[in-house]
């Protein structure tokens, strides 16, 4: 019969699942006395996209800019081993994570090209070879006052800064909101490329673009989290689903 140690010493090791690179743990986020997350807590897998979903006014802005110390707000927060509570969000940038906010501030009156300059970080090399293959059109329009272009097209320039340098965290606030069925689709194939290449929290509000780019779900309501998990089992269950997000919905990844 086998001793104890030779059992262990034979046994199959313990499967691990992805590493957690973003970790939230009872956050609670204030503005002024109004409380708008309340205690709320998921990991974010690296190298995967997990995607925030919920009514609007439920707390998936403010989750996003609680991680960066844009607002006020208690619990701990974790990225790769680092707790950022009590940085502020300049420090927490330079750890390497970008931010795409939902109102684009792209700079009207500068060119593309200017805006682009200004992402550069200093003591790293910008990737203008990368950015123009994701965003081609912005290459040919690189002259191009900011203020001039479509809502689309200054999505593609506040998405292009945050990939001009290799970030290990993308956080993308509604990417889609507003845009024509065309724009939508070019920019989903763009985050479709970046998948694997880097971690991507994705605030979406389109079941279609979540059900084709998330990993895993995240369902916000009332500021609480109320579902997560991967994507199949978060978005399987259609009826509780809708009465989360005030909208019929219907299974499957489509």
């Amino acid at each position: 019969m086998p001793t104890q140690s030779s059992t262990d010493e034979h046994a199959a090791p313990a499967r691990q699942g992805p590493e957690v690179l973003l970790e939230l743990d009872d956050v609670c986020a204030h503005v002024g006395s109004s409380r708008i997350l309340h205690s709320v807590g998921f990991g974010v897998p690296a190298a995967q996209t997990t995607v925030l979903i919920g009514r609007n006014g439920v707390g998936k802005t403010s989750t996003l800019r609680s991680v960066l110390g844009l607002m006020e707000r208690t619990g701990t927060i974790t990225f790769a081993g680092h707790d950022l509570t009590a940085l502020p969000t300049h420090r927490i940038a330079r750890l390497g994570i970008a931010y795409v906010p939902e109102n684009r501030d792209v700079f009207h009156g500068l060119t593309i090209e200017e805006n682009l300059r200004l992402a550069e970080r200093r003591g790293q090399v910008p990737h203008y070879d990368r950015v123009y293959e994701l965003f081609p059109e912005l290459q040919q329009r690189r002259r191009q006052a900011a203020g001039t272009l479509s809502g689309g097209q200054q999505q593609m320039v506040s998405l292009a800064r945050a990939l001009l340098h290799d970030y290990r965290l993308l956080l993308i606030d509604e990417p889609t909101k507003g845009l024509a069925p065309r724009l939508v689709t070019e920019l989903v194939e763009v985050l479709e490329r970046l998948a694997g290449r880097t971690t991507v929290v994705l605030v979406e509000q389109n079941l279609a673009v979540t059900r084709r780019l998330a990993d895993h779900v995240v369902v916000l309501a009332e500021g609480r989290v109320a579902r997560s998990g991967p994507v199949e089992q978060v978005l399987a269950d259609s009826e509780e689903l809708s009465r989360l997000l005030g909208v019929k919905t219907t299974g499957g990844r489509g």
